[in-house]
């Protein structure tokens, strides 16, 4: 993983730039986070009695099937609790977590740490229990994890006329081992991870002056990663969940010849993102 300084300190090597989510879009990681990571760790942390099967069918959804997919884990707990706080399950102030979420220059197990010093409080306890319980879980589940069909061929293809960034709101250390192991950190020119700020910060001290608009693209499986590309005045490619291989073979095949020949065309982003956003409504 790549530090805030030299991530803003990055000079340009390609004419191309490309920032491509980590988590559910070159692994197959999003269902193994949510569901055998953070769920679990939850229902350990928080005794939720009958509103057990509430709270998990609330983290699926916003996690997974909404337009929160991809949400940071600290914003999507806060989330998660105030929605089992309306069905009546659950009644501790949640104004702690909410300031850290709303406050923090990031939102990470660090900085987590680090503002508890100064704000003490028996939720957030809980809360750094929660993640780092959640990270164990993950890392047990993700051993040797490969990346999905078509997207070692798609990132070479794509590493020969662009820097290629990690933009992920995941920890650096899991990033390091998930993109190392699978040999794809040779295509990549930086890692940034949680540690550096959200999607948004990280795109900013990676490509603000760098590249013309035309020639910067993100790759991402959520609305987040919309968001972020936006932010940058970039162009954005999604990894339609559920049809993940079959979105990198279009990215090789259609997308990379549209971007790197300068013809890419609104109305060919707008007919992506209408699929994206029907593939995250269809629960």
């Amino acid at each position: 993983m790549n530090t805030r300084d030299e991530i803003t300190g990055f000079k340009p090597t390609k004419k191309f730039f490309v920032g491509i989510d980590s988590d559910g879009t070159v692994f197959d990681s999003m269902t193994i986070k949510h569901i055998k990571s953070f769920l679990p760790a939850a229902l350990e942390t928080w005794d939720f009695g009958e509103g057990a099967k509430a709270f998990e069918e609330i983290w699926i959804g916003l996690n997974l099937y909404s337009e929160s997919r991809g949400i940071n884990r600290f914003a999507g707990i806060l989330l998660a609790l105030e929605r089992m706080g309306e069905k009546g399950f659950f009644a501790t102030d949640l104004a702690p977590l909410r300031e850290f979420v709303e406050k923090s220059a990031s939102l990470s197990n660090a900085s987590l740490d680090y503002w508890m010093r100064k704000h003490p409080s028996p939720l957030l306890d809980k809360v750094i229990h929660w993640s780092l319980k959640s990270d164990v879980l993950f890392e047990e589940h993700t051993k040797g994890i490969l990346p999905f069909g078509n997207v070692d061929e798609t990132l070479r293809v794509m590493a020969e006329k662009a820097d290629i960034m990690v933009v992920s709101s995941a920890s650096g250390t899991g990033l390091d081992k998930d993109w190392a192991f699978s040999g794809l950190t040779r295509y990549t020119a930086l890692v940034a991870g949680q540690e550096a700020g959200s999607k948004e910060t990280q795109l900013r001290m990676g490509v603000a002056g760098k590249y013309p608009p035309q020639n910067m693209l993100v790759i991402g499986d959520a609305p987040g990663d919309l968001d972020a590309a936006r932010s940058a005045g970039a162009l954005f490619f999604p990894i339609l969940p559920g049809k993940e291989e079959d979105s990198w073979l279009r990215l090789k095949e259609e997308g990379l010849a549209r971007f790197f020949g300068g013809t890419w065309q609104e109305e060919y982003e707008d007919g992506l993102i209408d699929e994206f956003t029907g593939a995250l409504s269809r629960r």
